[in-house]
């Protein structure tokens, strides 16, 4: 497409993610499942288009991951809405016809590259930023987010989620009133039983970016109205929990830097499991790629819901599942891959020396908060 047209389609997009839906009936919800189904399985045959990551598949698996019933029904309707195709047998197109298909194509590629431009390339780039208390003096994050870091260290007993490693800052102040006769949170030897000790760090689950705290949707930036539009479409009603639960422990948990690194970069996830012999708050947590860099896992750990005689809440479930989603979806259309190629490229060249969409997209990202600033600009 031409530049004015396909700002033109953009914006188009941009109004379906407005667009009001009817109920769809258990009829019509099937028809539409077969219909999307027979059209990304036409296009998962098609010879690679000279694009980064899979655009069929950051389709496919937006919608098979999404929470909720509700939530996918939602996603096909804005798909079929972005293709101007209607669910019914109206508006059919002939996919052997090639012409026609071609057609399609672009209309499809244009609605992936919509969706990761505006939700997971943001997402992401935010999930990168540094630990909260650096966040704090940015005027990105709403004033009322406070720092959790207390509250889970004291929750998760001042051990990594993942590692067990103690806190080193609480090991040192421990050793400084009782000497080698410290004591950890479970009343076990803190300096004889072969534990490391390292800097840890609360994690948010999901990006602060995300809260619509402090601000009016008029007050809202163009790109993060449609990034949470686009939000609510994966997961129906989660932006109020989301504004509920930001800066709070139950949107963080205790990591060693470099895990919290790894988390921001959406390379693991936790799956709740629910068997009859599991406690409350129990997940599996496992990686795409093993790796020597990660040998800890997987593993499986138990979230703490209280400590020195006070409730603190566990990670939310929801976000954890939609965090687990997201990686998913990243990691299966290697769109995550590619978004990680491009920050990278963007870092490297942050001003938009050759007026290039992805170098002006990226400094639109930057305004609008979803970005760190680069290592020149910090200094």
């Amino acid at each position: 497409m031409a530049s004015e047209s396909l700002q033109q389609h953009q914006r188009f997009l941009a109004a379906v993610l407005n667009t009001a839906h009817e109920p769809l009936d258990a009829e019509e919800r099937a028809m539409a499942r077969i219909k999307f189904y027979r059209i990304i399985d036409r296009y998962s045959k098609r010879k690679r288009d000279g694009s980064k990551y899979k655009r069929h598949l950051l389709i496919r698996y937006t919608y098979e991951y999404a929470l909720s019933e509700e939530s996918r029904i939602h996603f096909l309707q804005t798909f079929y809405q972005a293709l101007e195709l209607s669910i019914d047998g109206e508006g059919r197109v002939n996919l052997d016809d090639k012409e026609q298909a071609d057609k399609l194509w672009l209309k499809i590629s244009a609605f992936a590259d919509f969706l990761v431009d505006n939700f997971y390339l943001p997402l992401k780039a935010s999930a990168r930023r540094a630990p909260l208390p650096t966040l704090m003096s940015q005027p990105a994050v709403p004033d009322l987010i406070t720092d959790p870091r207390e509250d889970c260290l004291i929750r998760d007993r001042h051990r990594c989620v993942i590692t067990q490693a103690f806190d080193f800052d609480e090991a040192v102040s421990r050793h400084k009133q009782y000497a080698d006769e410290a004591k950890d949170d479970e009343e076990r030897s803190l300096f004889k039983g072969g534990n490391h000790f390292l800097h840890l760090e609360a994690a948010p689950v999901l990006p602060h970016s995300l809260a619509e705290i402090g601000s009016s949707p008029s007050e809202l930036s163009r790109t993060k109205k449609l990034t949470l539009e686009i939000l609510n479409i994966f997961d129906n009603g989660i932006q109020k929990l989301i504004n509920e639960c930001v800066g709070k422990p139950r949107n963080a948990m205790t990591l060693t830097k470099n895990y919290h690194h790894m988390f921001g970069e959406f390379e693991f996830y936790f799956t709740r499991l629910d068997g009859p012999n599991d406690p409350p708050h129990t997940y599996k947590i496992d990686n795409f790629l093993s790796s020597p860099m990660r040998k800890e896992l997987p593993v499986t750990r138990t979230f703490y819901t209280e400590a020195d005689g006070k409730t603190i809440d566990p990670p939310e479930p929801r976000f954890l599942a939609l965090r687990r989603s997201l990686a998913h979806v990243l990691y299966l259309s290697s769109a995550g891959q590619y978004i990680d190629e491009l920050l990278k490229k963007l870092k490297e060249k942050p001003a938009d020396e050759d007026g290039s969409t992805e170098l002006g997209l990226f400094a639109q990202l930057r305004l609008d908060g979803w970005c760190p600033a680069t290592n020149t600009e910090r200094q």
